[in-house]
């Protein structure tokens, strides 16, 4: 994809690095201006519209909120410089405002990528879906930390996106908003040692993702690699996760890739259950993935695990789309407010799914996502938002917060 023309802010001390990010980012065919401070930067700001800020040499105490909120009635994305090899520096400049830091020494691919991948999250280019044959997106479900229900968001939104909820859903206590259009849905199970996708859905699968990797005759023929799905009555198709955990070694990198390759053209959402375990796949898969859902409980341990994975993702694994934050009260008391979880965070969250112990209990238990059970439950409706979310439908209440966000600045 080439993206349009933007106009990038180089706020640079040095010389030769204000040299470097120009050509770099004029060769991406962005319009270029520089300055060397950031009060120059501001003034700047005020004059001109400015899309994006790459800057270096920044307090990681007041500047970057400064130049953040200088153009009247938008915050501003800003990608950080930051010295080489400093991980605390670039933690800082994250936790001070940063959307995202790139070390020094960077490659120019790098460079222009980190800004093309903030452009398109911060709502300022949009990639050009019609110039590339329709395949399934991924969309990669996942938490740091354990037991915060992300597989049970996972399910109930497979569900929705095929369509299994939608005569339940459509009844007048919903409202008209809360209709999804049916969609050809694969939910793939990847906790490879303990998955339970299966057990959510009530489903005895005879084939699994560990059989069909395994299996290079099905990896070569779509019509057999069908074969290892699962049906639901909801319309959902799911790849199941091993029954047994050694199956887990057995599912490489490029076995996965090949499971994915194989499966996208007769799909047009490919959910995948991540589990909470960083490893060579799941950071594929998250690379791969358009969006990314993240799902944390409020609380200090969760929001601190959430935390170090973004540092982390910056520094190895950049991504290149949309991220969508959900918040899952996974107990009955409230550790932190969900507006401090946005402060913590910059990000506004795409659902909050309210407690709900006998309802989701009961759901697991039945096998029975809580979206079909319970579609007007407050939490099948929390999770109807997010499954909006994911194929592109903002809510009403979200666009109007962001919007308060860009006139009143960050609070």
């Amino acid at each position: 994809m080439r993206p349009k023309a933007n106009t990038i802010l180089i706020c640079a001390r040095a010389k030769e690095l204000r040299t470097e990010l120009e050509e770099a980012l004029a060769d991406a065919g962005h319009k270029v201006t520089s300055v060397s401070t950031p009060a120059d930067a501001v003034a700047t700001m005020r004059k001109d519209p400015i899309d994006l800020i790459v800057a270096e040499g920044l307090a990681a105490s007041g500047a970057i909120a400064s130049l953040r909120v200088a153009s009247e009635g938008r915050i501003t994305p800003i990608l950080v410089v930051a010295p080489a090899h400093d991980v605390e520096a670039r933690i800082a400049f994250l936790e001070a405002g940063a959307d995202d830091v790139i070390s020094g020494g960077f490659e120019a691919t790098e460079l222009t990528g980190r800004v093309t991948a903030l452009l398109i999250r911060t709502g300022r280019i949009a990639t050009d879906l019609g110039a590339h044959p329709r395949t399934g997106e991924i969309v990669a479900f996942f938490s740091p930390k354990g037991g915060v229900g992300t597989m049970t968001l996972a399910v109930n939104t497979a569900v929705l996106l095929a369509g299994g909820a939608g005569t339940k859903a459509r009844t007048s206590a919903q409202p008209t908003n809360g209709v999804l259009p049916s969609s050809r849905v694969l939910l793939i199970d990847l906790d490879l040692q303990f998955g339970q996708v299966a057990t959510h859905l009530n489903l005895m699968p005879r084939y699994d993702v560990a059989g069909l990797a395994s299996d290079d005759q099905s990896l070569a023929d779509p019509e057999l690699a069908r074969t290892y799905l699962t049906t639901h009555s909801s319309g959902l198709n799911v790849l199941a996760a091993p029954a047994r955990p050694e199956a887990d070694f057995r599912v490489t990198l490029e076995h996965l890739q090949r499971v994915i390759e194989i499966m996208q053209p007769s799909f047009d959402h490919i959910l995948v259950d991540l589990g909470s375990r960083l490893d060579p796949r799941s950071l594929w898969l998250l690379e791969q993935a358009n969006p990314h859902v993240f799902v944390l409980f409020p609380e200090i341990a969760a929001l601190r695990a959430m935390s170090l994975l973004m540092a982390f993702l910056a520094e190895t694994t950049p991504l290149r789309s949309r991220s969508l934050m959900v918040i899952n009260h996974v107990f009955p008391k409230e550790l932190l407010k969900s507006r401090d979880v946005e402060n913590l965070l910059r990000a506004t969250p795409a659902a909050e799914v309210p407690y709900t112990e006998v309802e989701m209990i009961r759901s697991v238990n039945e096998g029975v996502p809580l979206v079909m059970s319970r579609p007007s439950a407050p939490a099948a409706l929390a999770m109807r938002r997010l499954a909006q979310a994911v194929i592109g439908i903002e809510q009403p209440e979200v666009v109007a917060k962001q919007e308060r966000r860009r006139i009143f600045g960050r609070r």
